[in-house]
């Protein structure tokens, strides 16, 4: 993707998440589906607002885009932007030999899609505990929603574009379907971080055998989570945590996934199977062990909207 590609797929982004702000700050929106379509001369996305209809106040997304935080995100312009790659890309395709999964691309079953969005939401954690000034990541303090709506969109993209010029078949790579659900998921969940982590430490120390052996951690929980109920007390423990997940990518890889669990549990397939709609490779998780599962889905107490 070139800067000029990437800066009109982020401006997009931008302009889309003012109704992720609108939400953030309890207003009501407009039922809005959004999607984009080609200038008549250059490739520049534009953003075509459509079908509106005033419902009740709600701070749940209530589009087919929206439910999974904006999954219609247009990574390209248009089908001239894959055809100037191919064309680049023409001679080479002809003269090397196929790569990649052959027993993938003979059975058309594509990569999951969600090792690729656990690691970009284990990037926004590692960038949230860095508290550099200049990166904002986290919707709890001075950020505004829009720019940290913006990054986040930004650390999906960034993921695609690698995994995408990594791949020599194009079984093998994100299509555009694919890839607007990995940014939608990305910015669903860091736009609802602290929610989901509540709901996380709720449920983790809400089961007996959790803490009989030890085992928050591997849900990317600290103990201290779980049994701190002093207010005074808030601020240390965000700064242990900071350093925890800064020095253990184990710990940050677990807390990312559990993540993510909950946001596809609570958020999106919820609002998907109430409109009877689909994403491209399912809702379904299937990255977690089941006594792991079975902890995250312990009681609907608290579903993020």
């Amino acid at each position: 993707m070139t800067s000029t590609q990437r800066i009109s797929a982020l401006l997009s982004l931008a302009i889309m998440m003012w109704s992720v702000f609108t939400i953030a700050n309890g207003f009501s929106i407009p039922n809005t589906a959004i999607t984009t379509a080609k200038a008549p001369d250059n490739n520049t996305p534009l953003l075509l607002l459509r079908n509106h209809q005033h419902n009740k106040q709600s701070t749940a997304f209530t589009s087919r885009s929206t439910s999974s935080c904006s999954i219609i995100l247009r990574l390209s312009a248009s089908d001239n932007i894959n055809n100037s790659n191919i064309d680049n890309n023409d001679e080479s395709t002809k003269t090397n030999k196929k790569k990649g999964d052959s027993i993938r691309s003979t059975t058309g079953i594509r990569p999951s899609l969600h090792p690729t969005e656990i690691n970009c939401i284990a990037e926004a954690l590692m960038l949230r505990s860095t508290q550099n000034p200049s990166i904002e990541i986290d919707v709890s303090n001075t950020s505004e929603p829009l720019q940290v709506a913006i990054t986040a969109g930004g650390i999906a993209m960034n993921a695609i574009d690698k995994r995408n010029s990594d791949k020599d078949d194009t079984s093998e790579k994100f299509t555009m379907e694919e890839s607007q659900v990995i940014s939608g998921r990305v910015v669903g969940v860091v736009m609802r971080m602290r929610e989901l982590e509540e709901l996380l430490v709720r449920r983790v120390g809400g089961v007996a055998w959790v803490k009989k052996y030890g085992e928050e951690e591997s849900f990317g929980v600290l103990k201290a989570e779980c049994s701190s109920e002093d207010e005074s007390d808030t601020e240390e423990l965000e700064k242990k945590l900071r350093e925890v997940i800064k020095i253990n990518p184990l710990f940050r890889m677990n807390r990312a996934e559990c993540l993510l669990c909950l946001f596809l549990d609570t958020v999106e397939r919820p609002k998907l199977e109430l409109m009877g709609e689909g994403v491209a490779g399912g809702s379904e998780v299937d990255f977690i062990d089941a006594d792991r599962l079975e902890v995250l889905r312990t009681a609907n107490d608290g579903e993020v909207n």
